[in-house]
């Protein structure tokens, strides 16, 4: 038996002791079977749509009308339990009762739904799902084995955000130093005695505003760091304000925010996430990374026991920290923070910040998809709904769902948006290899253990090997 026949056996044997056990032991959000809502809108059939984030349905909804309209349809959206999907799914397909013909995945499980029959390729011939509409790292997160399976519906991905008041107050005295030549301090006042202060004979009064203004431009610039180095350089050179505890605070125990210190450095099967000949966790550039994340733990004195996601925003919006790591959802945090009044420092979003010049940091990011069930009976139809829920409702995917569309207009109109689009076209994703399902909760123990002064060598090496030995228990079978 072939290795995909293999794989294909063992995923339909686990699917069965599923349905076995999970049985009608669980109530599913369906259609009832005497509701003819075809007949209710007196148009030709009906397509279904299976989803899980309760944040969707205000869009679906919303699609679920236009497309109707337009294709003589109607639109069935379902949400349904996340325990279980894949399952559900499955076992719906099989019965050919109520079944979904559109389902929204996140891409991590592709190879999954490919093998058990629920993805298929997708017929494009006009390259819809393309670089006119998507970004690289969208299209390969929707590809497997060089087949696209569906369309990129959604993305998350990390970013860093700063206070931008307090790098515009420390630039402004950064450039004001460098035209007067005396020593700059954070609190706004002399750092040295008033003689040696003013050894140079120019005052803060004589300074040319228009150059001033210039040279505090190039300082902001420059306090938005591009390189580690740059960062630790603030962290070294930042005499922080009164009230600040220090300059950068993050989840330093979540892989979410963490992976784009190695990102860039490693490879988890190739671009698609689907070749297990393409691994390459234990190597010299990956621990330089690690290294160097490592030493951050001195230069910021974070805990991973004494923070959390929360907290380190919290820390952000009271003004507390200058820099931190977060998800597209901070968008809206902070803007509602903005609006009641609780912070009330400007701020900006910015890239995350390379290795070195040579090494790139690249983000982990998670890619929700709108796959067309293999199995449906109304094929056509469920990819043009899947491509509409893409590429004609990312109009307003974001207004109506908070969350960051996938489709290549997110971002156009500059922002917050563009630099999460930015940083998403050059993320990592999630594997699609079922043997990789817990790598990632093996790699956020081993960063930790690194971070808490862990050998880097031995805990990549270990990480390398878990993933080959997976790869190779499952060619034996």
């Amino acid at each position: 038996m072939s290795k995909t026949g293999k794989i294909l056996s063992i995923l339909a044997l686990a699917l069965l002791a599923g349905f076995i056990f999970y049985g009608s032991t669980k109530e599913i959000i369906r259609p009832a079977e005497e509701e003819d809502t075809s007949g209710w809108l007196h148009r030709s059939g009906s397509v279904t749509v299976w989803y899980t984030d309760e944040r969707l349905t205000g869009f679906i909804s919303k699609a679920a009308v236009e497309f109707g309209e337009a294709e003589d349809v109607t639109v069935v959206p379902v949400l349904m339990p996340s325990e279980k999907f894949l399952e559900e799914c499955y076992n719906a397909s099989l019965s050919g009762v109520n079944y979904p013909d559109v389902i929204i995945l996140g891409s991590e499980n592709l190879e999954k739904a490919y093998l058990s029959g629920l993805a298929a390729e997708i017929d494009d011939p006009d390259m819809q799902c393309g670089p006119l509409n998507f970004s690289d790292a969208a299209i390969n997160a929707v590809t497997y084995q060089g087949k696209k399976l569906g369309y990129p519906l959604y993305f998350d991905t990390s970013v860093m955000v700063y206070n931008r008041t307090y790098l515009e107050q420390w630039a402004s005295m950064m450039a004001l130093a460098d035209l007067t030549g005396n020593a700059a301090d954070a609190g706004g006042g002399e750092s040295e005695s008033e003689e040696d202060a003013n050894s140079t004979g120019i005052s803060a009064e004589d300074v040319d505003r228009a150059e001033l203004e210039e040279l505090t431009k190039y300082y902001i610039q420059r306090m938005v760091p591009y390189t580690l180095e740059d960062l630790m350089t603030i962290a070294n050179s930042y005499s922080v304000p009164e009230g600040v505890e220090g300059i950068m605070k993050w989840d330093v125990s979540s892989i979410m925010y963490n992976y784009w210190i190695m990102g860039g450095a490693t490879s988890i099967g190739g671009v698609c996430g689907d070749d297990r000949q393409d691994i390459s966790i234990s190597n010299e550039e990956a621990v330089q990374c690690l290294t160097k994340y490592q030493s951050l733990h001195d230069y910021f004195s974070i805990e991973s026991s004494d923070v959390s996601y929360e907290s380190v925003i919290q820390d952000f919006i009271d003004g507390k920290t200058v820099f931190t790591i977060g998800g597209y959802d901070l968008v809206k945090k902070l803007a509602d923070a903005t609006a009641d009044g609780s912070l009330v420092y400007e701020y900006g979003f910015s890239e995350m910040p390379n290795i070195t010049t040579e090494i790139l940091s690249s983000s982990l990011s998670l890619t929700t998809a709108a796959i067309p069930n293999g199995y449906s009976d109304k094929r056509q139809t469920a990819e043009k709904l899947a491509l509409y829920l893409t590429r004609d409702g990312s109009s307003y995917f974001t207004d109506y769902t908070g969350l960051a569309s996938a489709s290549r207009s997110f971002g156009w109109e500059g922002g917050a948006d563009q630099i999460y689009a930015m940083e998403y076209a050059g993320s990592v994703s999630l594997p699609k290899m079922m043997e990789a399902e817990n790598f990632w909760m093996q790699t956020e123990a081993a960063f930790s253990r690194i971070w808490e002064g862990g050998d880097v060598e031995e805990e990549l090496s270990i990480l390398e090997n878990n993933l080959r030995s997976g790869f190779s228990e499952s060619e034996s079978l």
